[in-house]
């Protein structure tokens, strides 16, 4: 299965496979959910590396609010027809029915909702005990997530905030409200 990733998507995911973030997720046609196959999954680390889970035709997930550096890992998951237009930016990963944007932030934000300005959900900011499907990962519907590219090929691989405050403001900007259950990242 690896082989169907390209070198560009194969050099991103190598920041990913440590045991602290992996995790394998089930591939299955009648799959209703995209839950690790691991009990206690946010506590237990994943023995297989990346190209073994792919190899043995399980999908992988990123564990969100991990830390990479000095900062913490989290995915903006835009779940509607207009994810790009909404949040347009050089690298996304295209899932089944919107796109994960990888994020860096220096403070933990909260689990959160993204509402538009009509109050409509779009999606999710991903962190702590939560994880997005990884690239080269298929969903039952048969869609590959896969790294898209757009304008500059030597852009970042994650957008970067100092704060949850400038990562609110980022969103803001772009007419995405987050919502959590204590209002506030």
């Amino acid at each position: 299965m690896t082989n169907n990733l390209t070198i560009i998507e194969s050099k991103l995911i190598k920041c990913f496979d440590r045991p602290s973030i992996r995790i394998r997720i089930p591939r299955l046609a009648t799959n209703k959910g995209k839950f690790p196959l691991i009990a206690n999954w946010p506590n237990i680390y994943e023995p297989l590396n990346i190209t073994q889970i792919l190899a043995k035709d399980y999908n992988w997930g990123i564990r969100t609010g991990k830390q990479i550096g000095s900062y913490y890992f989290i995915v903006l998951d835009l779940d509607d027809e207009w994810a790009q237009v909404r949040l347009p930016v050089n690298r996304y990963v295209k899932s089944q029915r919107g796109i994960h944007i990888y994020c860096l932030v220096k403070e933990l934000p909260k689990n959160s909702y993204l509402y538009d300005q009509d109050g409509q959900k779009i999606g999710d900011l991903l962190s702590l005990g939560k994880q997005a499907i990884g690239i080269g990962s298929i969903h039952s519907s048969g869609v590959k997530y896969s790294l898209k590219l757009a304008g500059k090929s030597n852009s970042n691989w994650f957008l970067k905030f100092a704060t949850c405050q400038a990562l609110e403001k980022y969103l803001l900007a772009k007419n995405i409200y987050l919502k959590s259950k204590n209002k506030s990242l």
